[in-house]
């Protein structure tokens, strides 16, 4: 990490570099000889400006701003120090860089590390002094005992904990800066100081992110403070009892090696109770643990990834300028035109505004429609998922589809996650002519109902409809296509109607039934799957009516576990071989299926394969049905078909 962290910073480090090489023939040729200018040195009292002109300065003895007096830094300067050196500030200081431009305060060393220098030291500092955007790196080495001034008069400091910054009696304004690679803790707030701390990132320091006194009472909000080697936040307190509050809100607190806060933190921090604007889960000021999903933070880089759980997680009454809420940490987040991320907050996706693009998971919450207009695409830039405990109303068209689907140039199987309804939400989903594909799970119905009508679901790495626990949605007039586990799996007491629907290719089952559930299976064509066209298990009773299942790899039905379906009206043609299955319908022992008024042909092995306590009827034929084209698979009947007339007349005229 500190080999990554030097990278980022090496920019800053060696403005000057001549190199001398004198190469002779004879005996006493030299060596090359290397010259370095590491900045322009500077030691004692600073006040006035110190101007970007003659930076990077290179700090060779003890840096002071006195009592009454003030030192402006420029944007872009650079301040480097020797080992051992610190920055002793009694008067006020204003360093307020820019986003392009920060102000760096570092080791002065070629190969930097933590502890380097002895950190900035604020003692009875002007309450007006300001750091923004300032870079604050390898400072505040633990355990060494410093030195400090302190009403005119060197003072033993009984201090062994301190910070990049350390504060005594002082209140700076700190805002948008980086406190990265500290020797110790990055602010260390002792004796009555009370600073504002915005908007900052406290990251991979040797210490705590932020230390408290118990006479402190900081203002730390819309900071990132995480992955440091001890708290996240330490509350020191002169009793057992833990403090009761402190003015910490908003803040992303996560992954740090002690822990987020210590025990004589408020003991709400530490307890999730309520949620923010973005139905994050947080403390009782805000707070969050969760990962900032920062771009590159090893290698420096402390944007926000779109996934971040930092972006628009401020208070409902502080906007960015986008309109947004404020983000935490330093940097803002600005939506791309068309970015669909997290919280879904419009009403609707106009055709007008495609293409969307989709750069992390989705959420639409309960009681919220989302109307998705014809024409309509979005592109999932990653395996992100569409969660919904609202209503989607997905209004695509035959002529004018809604598409969702991966974003990449050649796109794989599984390159996103699909929708997911969560249990619980609202009722009345449709998918009218929508195509849905490179999913994992197409649509996953979790206890909830939808209509998917006219849509085509392709090219899915596990499932194309997934209907769990309970749901019963209606399946129409849809086709699916190499679905690698199943096209349509029903699971545990899901009953859903699946209608004139094309079913084709793919490496698992056409449609998998299992877990006492029954769906009614009518009207389909299900071809040419990797093993069989219809599986039914452990008590799924399905209704199996008028559908076409040929060319499947090993039956074109099979029923385990008690399973005992109704199946009339069917025509099984061609499924599986002497190696792999070979029959029309296959059904162990322990499934009885009522099979009536069918159509086989065409063979290996024999058309039903049950068990001898299983009635067959003799309604059913074997003969062909006389498909319009096999090789096309055209499944129509050609006049003359046997299978025109052999139905149930109770049910249909014809298969």
């Amino acid at each position: 990490m500190r080999d990554n962290i030097l990278q980022d910073t090496a920019r800053f480090f060696f403005i000057a570099l001549i190199s001398m090489i004198a190469f002779t023939a004879c005996e006493d040729s030299k060596a090359p000889v290397v010259v370095i200018d590491r900045g322009t040195p500077i030691e004692g009292q600073l006040s006035g400006v110190l101007g970007l002109d003659e930076s990077p300065y290179l700090a060779t003895d003890t840096l002071r701003v006195p009592a009454g007096q003030e030192l402006v830094i420029e944007p872009g300067v650079v301040l480097r120090f020797e080992p051992g050196i610190p920055f002793e500030i009694e008067g006020k200081i204003t360093a307020i860089g820019s986003e392009a431009t920060p102000i760096t305060f570092t080791s002065g060393l070629q190969y930097p590390d933590r502890g380097d220098w002895d950190g900035i030291w604020m003692t009875d500092a002007d309450p007006g002094s300001q750091f923004e955007y300032c870079k604050f790196m390898f400072g505040a080495k633990y355990g060494r005992r410093y030195h400090y001034r302190g009403s005119g008069s060197e003072l033993d400091s009984s201090l062994w904990e301190y910070g990049s910054i350390t504060l005594i009696r002082s209140n700076p304004t700190i805002k948008r800066s980086w406190f990265v690679a500290g020797g110790f803790h990055g602010i260390h707030c002792d004796d009555n100081s009370n600073p504002v701390v915005e908007n900052s990132i406290f990251y991979d320091n040797a210490g705590h992110g932020l230390y408290v006194s118990e006479n402190s009472d900081p203002m730390i909000r819309y900071n990132i403070i995480i992955e440091n080697d001890d708290y996240g936040v330490f509350c020191s307190v002169d009793a057992t009892a833990p403090r009761y509050d402190i003015q910490l809100d908003y803040n992303i607190v996560w992954s740090n090696f002690s822990g987020e806060y210590n025990q004589l933190a408020p003991s709400r921090l530490k307890r999730i109770m309520q949620v923010n604007g973005n139905l994050d889960s947080c403390d009782y000021r805000f707070n969050l643990r969760l990962n900032p999903a920062f771009k590159d933070a090893e290698n420096g880089d402390f944007l926000l990834d779109p996934c971040s759980a930092a972006i628009n997680a401020g208070p409902s009454d502080n906007f960015d300028a986008d309109g947004t809420r404020k983000e935490l940490g330093i940097y803002e987040y600005y939506y791309r035109p068309g970015e669909i991320r997290r919280l879904i907050t419009v009403d609707r996706l106009a055709s007008s505004l495609s293409p969307f693009f989709m750069s992390c998971d989705a959420f639409l919450p309960s009681g919220k429609t989302l109307t998705i207009e014809a024409g309509v695409e979005v592109r999932v830039e990653g395996l992100y998922q569409f969660r919904s405990l609202g209503k989607i109303l997905s209004e695509g068209t035959e002529e004018n589809p809604v598409v969702f689907t991966s974003a990449m140039e050649e796109p794989n199987i599984g390159d996103w996650s699909g929708f997911r309804f969560d249990p619980n939400g609202d009722a009345g989903s449709q998918f009218k002519f929508t195509q849905i594909s490179y999913a994992h799970v197409g649509i996953w119905l979790i206890g909830r109902d939808a209509d998917i009508i006219g849509c085509t679901i392709s090219d899915c790495d596990s499932v194309g409809v997934l209907c769990d626990d309970f749901s019963s949605p209606s399946i129409t007039d849809s086709r699916f296509e190499r679905n690698s586990q199943a096209s349509i799996l029903c699971n545990y007491n899901s009953s859903p109607e699946i209608i004139r629907n094309v079913i084709a290719g793919g490496a698992g089952y056409g449609i998998e039934a299992k877990e006492h559930s029954l769906p009614l299976i009518k009207n389909n064509i299900i071809y040419d799957i990797g093993t069989n066209g219809i599986r039914l298990d452990n008590l799924s009773n399905a209704r199996i009516i008028n559908n076409t299942i040929a060319y499947n790899r090993y039956f074109g039905m099979f029923c385990s576990d008690n399973s005992s379906p109704r199946v009339v009206n069917n025509i099984f043609v061609n499924n599986g071989d002497l190696s792999r299955g070979g029959s029309g319908i296959f059904a162990q022992r322990t499934s009885r299926p009522e099979i009536r008024y069918n159509c086989f042909w065409d063979h290996a092995r024999s058309a039903v394969s049950i068990s001898s306590d299983t009635t067959l009827a003799n309604t059913n034929i074997i003969q062909d049905p006389y498909f319009v084209s096999v090789e096309g698979r055209d499944f129509h009947l050609n006049e003359g078909s046997p299978s025109l007339t052999a139905g149930d007349p109770a049910i249909a005229i014809q298969m």
